[in-house]
């Protein structure tokens, strides 16, 4: 199970952004994406939805006179138990990367069922962050 997720994570890691932007909708359910190769996105939204366990980042101290007001994001895999299984491609100001992604790694989500069986999923996560 665990190289299946290793090679899952490599694989998406190499695809980069392209998946969501391949994405499309499916069907009845606006705020999921499915691409080219069947991977089922959700929004940040979605994963909103699902987490049963929410972790805020602990922003770190910035230089006098930084301002930013923005978002970070992150891709994540979300494992068959619910648990974050690997985190990449990280959007917004390098600055909070770190705290964001120290704060994912606490996070859980409610196991997605298909056919009664637990599967993985993916989905971007996006964090407001400002500095002032």
């Amino acid at each position: 199970m665990k190289t299946r997720i290793a090679l899952l994570c490599a694989a998406l890691f190499y695809a980069g952004t392209a998946f969501a932007q391949l994405g499309f909708n499916c069907g009845e359910h606006p705020d999921v994406l499915r691409n080219k190769s069947g991977i089922v996105w959700f929004t940040p939204e979605q994963l909103e939805k699902m987490a049963t366990k929410r972790v805020e980042p602990v922003m770190p101290s910035t230089p006098p006179g930084f301002h930013y007001d923005g978002y970070v994001t992150f891709k994540i895999l979300v494992d068959t138990k619910g648990e974050i299984a690997c985190i990449w491609d990280p959007g917004g100001s390098p600055t909070f990367h770190s705290a964001v992604n120290v704060a994912l790694q606490d996070w859980k989500f409610k196991p997605m069922l298909v056919r009664g069986k637990p599967v993985e999923f993916v989905g971007v996560m996006k964090f407001h962050v400002y500095a002032k």
